[in-house]
């Protein structure tokens, strides 16, 4: 038997102009091309159990997908919820066809009835504990409409597959941990994965690492240190340890919060991190508004004093990057001169979105009386507003002007040189060098789509 598995593009281009809207897609793209982290581990996930089956890897970002073209047994598609459309209706032609669809991730997880007009069999959860059977029950011709996946161990897991993707990419990806203790209401991570944190065994996550072709990877945790500080130090040391031996000088980056850091143990944790070769941190600002930090749950997670503990990173040379959220229905339009103010008084690089209640969130529950009913899934992409504000100022399309006014201003060259030159020299060259590929990837996308900021006096 062989399967295709693919990872679908991040977004369609829904406006006038192509808009990049996160992260995600440029370093996906141009910028920083990463290998898709669910390719190279389902595949070895299903390399585990079935090494007999054909394997084919599609990134539909970086290569073309005719779904009439497939020639398989069966497609498997991860789902994130702006990502839905363009997999419902390329799994309909696949089915179309006489091909099996098989659908997981996130979106499904929490609408699976929606993804099961478009597919064979929903995977609803995590893999691990259903895959064997999915795979099994795929051979046979026998698809069950829905598989649920249970919250196991994360021992002995399978090493991303290597040498199967058709382009080539300079970053890897890894992942230490899977749950997450605080409850936004933003965010599902804590319903998909659990509220308590769980571990990998620290020699598996370290051995994997090192092992890698890749020398600079993405990790994908929602948090990096939030499995605990201790645990979190005594991976970092590891790590160290064995990436010295081996004489690779690999890097990597990924999200964490501000509490962490300003624990007893927090300049040790930094300097254990640094070593092991953090040099890029993009942290959960959130917003900067009151009013709508409580809104998100988002409190908790902020410590006492986050513009310290913003300062602590970037002392130990590692840089800063704030994840913010704007255009929620507690802000107002001052914020986005005050989030541009704040970063610039931090010297950090932030990483605006449109406020998004995503489904299966308690955001999308609270603002479900006032979400767009014509704005289908794919505007779900942190660059629409798809609800309705009670400020008139805050309609629709000032909210998404002032969005893109915010990223292209943020990217100018005075203050994109401002933030390499503010870094600290304990992180030279691999920060700075890090820092500038990613600040000229996403200045040049955002600022060919610049707005004027319609909240200008």
């Amino acid at each position: 038997m062989k399967i295709i598995i693919v990872s679908p593009p991040f977004g369609e281009n829904i406006l006038e102009n192509k808009i990049v809207s996160s992260l995600d897609e440029v370093k996906m793209s141009e910028g920083l091309p990463i290998a898709p982290p669910v390719l190279e581990y389902l595949a070895g996930l299903t390399l585990k159990y079935h090494p007999d089956i054909e394997i084919e890897l599609i990134d539909a970002n970086r290569e073309g997908f005719k779904p009439e073209e497939i020639k398989t047994d069966v497609v498997c598609f991860t789902v994130l919820t702006p990502q839905s459309k363009w997999v419902y209706e390329n799994a309909d032609i696949i089915r179309q066809m006489g091909k099996k669809v098989i659908l997981g991730g996130m979106h499904v997880t929490v609408l699976p009835d929606e993804g099961k007009e478009h597919a064979d069999s929903i995977v609803i959860g995590e893999a691990e504990s259903v895959w064997d059977e999915v795979l099994k029950d795929a051979k046979n011709n026998n698809l069950k409409p829905f598989y649920k996946g249970e919250r196991l161990s994360l021992e002995n897991l399978p090493k991303p597959a290597k040498g199967l993707l058709k382009n080539k990419y300079r970053m890897g990806s890894f992942f230490t941990a899977r749950g997450c203790p605080f409850k936004c209401t933003f965010c599902c991570v804590h319903k998909f994965f659990g509220g308590t944190v769980r571990h990998r065994p620290i020699n598996e996550v370290v051995e994997e690492i090192v092992g890698s072709p890749y020398n600079s990877f993405w990790n994908v945790d929602d948090n990096v240190w939030g499995a605990g500080i201790d645990r979190s130090i005594e991976l970092y040391i590891e790590l160290y340890r064995e990436l010295s031996k081996s004489a690779k000088g690999k890097t990597w980056f990924g999200s964490g919060d501000l509490l962490t850091i300003q624990h007893k143990r927090g300049d040790e944790l930094l300097r254990w991190a640094k070593k092991s070769g953090l040099v890029y941190v993009m942290v959960g600002w959130e917003t900067d508004n009151e009013r709508s930090l409580d809104e998100y749950n988002a409190r908790n997670k902020q410590g006492k004093n986050r513009r310290d503990a913003i300062k602590k990173i970037k002392d130990h040379g590692i840089d800063v990057m704030l994840f913010i959220m704007v255009g929620g229905r507690q802000d107002t339009p001052d914020d986005y001169k005050r989030l541009l103010d704040l970063c610039d008084e931090l010297d950090v690089l932030p990483h605006p979105m449109m406020t998004t209640p995503f489904p299966g969130t308690d955001l999308y529950d609270m603002y479900k009386p006032y979400l767009i009913p014509e704005m289908g899934w794919e505007f779900y992409n942190g660059n629409r507003a798809v609800f309705l504000h009670d400020d008139p100022r805050m309609s629709v399309k000032n909210r998404e002007a002032a969005l893109q006014w915010l990223r292209a201003e943020v990217f100018t060259w005075d203050r994109i040189l401002k933030r390499l030159w503010s870094l600290s020299f304990k992180g030279f060259p691999k920060t700075h060098l890090t820092s500038a590929i990613i600040q000229l990837s996403m200045g040049r996308a955002f600022r060919e789509i610049r707005h004027e900021n319609p909240y200008a006096k």
